[in-house]
């Protein structure tokens, strides 16, 4: 048995982050993470949305807006635009490479391919955490444990408390997966576009800035939702049975690939293997559909083609713990702050409904307008990410604890990296203190935060947002 200060559970983008952010703080810090890199959805190609606020204020700070800020000074990511809420799009593939030596420069250790299978707990801690891979079944032990899986696979395991889904009915949104299609002629798809602007579209409730046909074509990395008109056309002659009614498409400057969201598969259970499984058949399958609609279509995709697959499912909901504190919808629209807050989140409350018969344009049943914008940045409390009933774990990422509503926007990957730096810097000054999360002084750990360039109260007034709202560079270590 090998035995660690922290060690991380997931390597995605909260758990990167998480582990990074241990590391520096002092801790000996191990991430297990089931894919060949760090990063996970973050890797996706989706524009960061949500890393500002709607009225320009930085959410997004400490060692997750030090990493976007690396790849914007060297044109690997774009200036937040001023539209909707602080839009950043960035080269995937770049990312991937400056996350992975940010890890390694920080001194965390990084087992790959390998994922988390049990848990042994005893008197509210967990003992141990056992993880497969190669090499077969190995216990690896901690003083503090950070839950960044996504599903709160080790609070699960280790017996701590849990919601599934929606309260009530415990519904979950749909899983979704993004691809890269390349050879996009994307002045074609504009003109298209200047002929029949009726195709371009927002959510219902969604009270950004308008996706003028002038602004799509002048801003760096814009993304866009288009194509309505032909999906009809294509739906008539059951060419597109995917239940959406608009394709979204993230660019990049220079680049003529972009990034497809547009696939859904209802009724899964991310926890579950058999669910999971299905979604990814599913998506497959349907990622080929609208390869092959885009193609057939869309001007400016005739001699599109598939380049990346990078991501697996999409989950956007899945487990929430049940934490010390609970984020509920009104608290991310209010834009409300609290005393143990360690972070604040911009991205917007983003519900896309959990039946097969309403799309994300549609008001999901009991959850209100599907697609609000965050207008002010609200405080994410500690409590949030303390399980009730385990004693060395903390969580960072989409499980945290919130309601159906808040993890719609605590699910952003913005908000994800907020998390996940809050949850590894705590945990290593649990570790070096040997103090439970739930008894450690919470002014120490803001205090060390805000050193690290975290954010954690948002200045008065609004702002416009524009590339000189680039912070000063984090400071490369923080001590204890």
């Amino acid at each position: 048995m090998t035995n660690h200060d922290v060690i991380v559970v997931g390597g995605g983008t909260s758990g990167a982050i998480a582990a990074i952010a241990a590391a520096r703080s002092g801790a000996r810090t191990l991430v297990v993470e089931k894919g060949n890199t760090l990063g996970g959805m973050l890797l996706a190609g989706m524009s960061l949305i949500g890393a500002l606020d709607a009225e320009g204020h930085w959410a997004l700070g400490g060692y997750g807006r030090e990493l976007i800020e690396a790849l914007m000074k060297q044109g690997y990511a774009t200036p937040p635009t001023g539209s909707q809420a602080g839009v950043i799009a960035q080269d995937p593939e770049m990312l991937r490479l400056y996350l992975m030596r940010m890890a390694r420069d920080a001194g965390v250790e990084m087992l790959l391919h390998s994922f988390v299978v049990g848990a042994k707990a005893e008197n509210d801690r967990v003992q141990s955490a056992t993880v497969a891979n190669k090499g077969g079944l190995e216990e690896f032990s901690a003083k503090i444990f950070i839950d960044c899986s996504g599903d709160a696979d080790l609070v699960a395991k280790g017996g701590g408390e849990f919601k599934l889904g929606r309260d009530g009915d415990n519904a979950m949104q749909p899983v979704s997966n993004l691809f890269r299609v390349a050879n996009v002629q994307l002045d074609k798809c504009f003109a298209y576009m200047e002929q029949h602007p009726e195709e371009l579209s927002l959510p219902t409730g969604w009270t950004g800035t308008a996706d003028s046909l002038d602004y799509i074509r002048n801003t760096p990395g814009v993304h866009f939702s288009s194509f309505n008109r032909l999906i009809r056309k294509a739906k008539e002659v059951g060419e597109f049975n995917i239940d959406r009614t608009r394709v979204c498409v993230y660019t990049f400057p220079g680049h003529v690939d972009v990034v497809i969201n547009v696939t859904r598969v209802h009724g899964i259970n991310a926890a579950d293997p058999r669910d999971l499984s299905c979604a990814e058949i599913e998506l497959q399958a349907q990622t080929l559909e609208v390869v092959e609609f885009l193609r057939k279509y869309v001007p400016g995709f005739e001699r599109s083609y598939l380049v990346a697959m990078p991501s697996p499912a999409g989950v956007r909901e899945s487990r929430h713990i049940v934490g010390h504190k609970t984020l509920v919808g009104a608290d991310v629209l209010s834009g409300r702050s609290f005393n143990d807050q360690i972070g604040r989140g911009a991205y917007p409350l983003d519900i896309h409904d959990v039946s097969r018969d309403a799309g994300v344009n549609r008001k999901a049943k009991g959850a209100g307008i599907s697609m609000q914008r965050v207008a002010r940045s609200y405080g994410i409390p500690f409590g949030c990410l303390v399980p009730r009933n385990l004693d060395n774990v903390l969580v960072a990422g989409r499980c945290i604890s919130a309601d159906h509503e808040a993890a719609a926007s605590a699910r952003g990957q913005a908000v994800c990296m907020v998390t996940g730096h809050a949850a590894g810097t705590a945990a290593a000054l649990c570790a070096r203190d040997g103090c439970a999360p739930r008894r450690i002084d919470i002014a120490t750990v803001q205090n060390l935060l805000a050193q690290q360039g975290a954010i954690l109260e948002r200045p008065p007034g609004s702002v416009r947002p524009r590339a000189s709202l680039l912070a000063p560079a984090m400071p490369s270590k923080s001590p204890l």
